[in-house]
């Protein structure tokens, strides 16, 4: 992800100041998880998707995934790419006039593009190549849904870092102006996997230009614990609704 600049007919000095904070918090790689700089510079359309055309077919993805992979207890908990990418898309594509109000128009188009990463073959052909044991899709209800799902399944606990899980900036600002929570925003290019070295298959897929990181670990019985600077809460069963994010 590059840094934002100024186009062409905007003057950054009539600005929304959450414009000008946007671009300076990407800058310093803001809200793209511990190893943001990492992530992004090994980012590439090509390792992402696999097509050069717009967004994937959802049920083709889930189609294309190995089956029979499930986690364990005692396993770290890895996720690819960044969350809300499928439900920001939407959004952005849906509400540019709006967002304009707010955003410059190069950060609502790099949005929009954001369904050029829902492609999730790639890392799943890695993973399975790189030590995992377990692969859950994110869908709706987005990363919290999928948590659940995943530990629900496998019948085991889990704890997770909420300040380690990858979210792009442009989802952020773009979740608080429609009030969508990016935890539970539609979350369709994302995969968490499990692996007894998380680290070794986070860094075989950076090896493949595609952003992973370790947020957390399973753990053995039935609590499902999630920590936001030092806090404790548990993960209840997510609603997960019917619309499109």
């Amino acid at each position: 992800m590059g840094q934002e600049k100024t186009s062409g007919n905007v003057s950054e000095r009539f600005l929304p100041e959450e414009t000008k904070e946007y671009r300076q918090e990407l800058k310093n790689g803001a809200g793209l998880g511990k190893d943001c700089a990492i992530l992004c510079a090994g980012t590439h359309r090509e390792a992402c998707c696999d097509t050069a055309c717009g967004p994937c077919d959802v049920p083709e993805r889930m189609r294309s995934l190995p089956e029979s992979q499930t986690a364990g207890a005692n396993q770290d908990i890895v996720v690819s790419k960044w969350i809300g990418l499928e439900g920001t898309a939407r959004l952005a594509g849906a509400n540019y006039e709006k967002l304009r109000e707010r955003f410059p128009a190069r950060m609502i188009e790099e949005a929009a593009a954001f369904d050029r990463y829902l492609s999730v073959i790639p890392e799943a052909a890695t993973a399975m190549k790189s030590g995992v044991c377990g692969i859950q899709p994110v869908s709706q209800g987005g990363i919290l849904a999928g948590l659940w799902e995943m530990a629900e399944e496998a019948g085991v606990g889990l704890e997770a870092d909420f300040r380690k899980i990858p979210v792009r900036q442009e989802t952020i600002e773009i979740c608080e102006v429609f009030g969508e929570n990016p935890y539970e925003l539609l979350s369709g290019g994302c995969l968490i996997m499990t692996a007894d070295n998380g680290n070794a298959l986070a860094e075989a897929l950076l090896r493949e230009g595609i952003p992973a990181v370790v947020i957390g670990r399973t753990t053995r019985g039935n609590d499902r614990v999630l920590y936001n600077e030092g806090r404790k809460s548990y993960l209840n069963k997510p609603r997960v609704r019917n619309g499109d994010f």
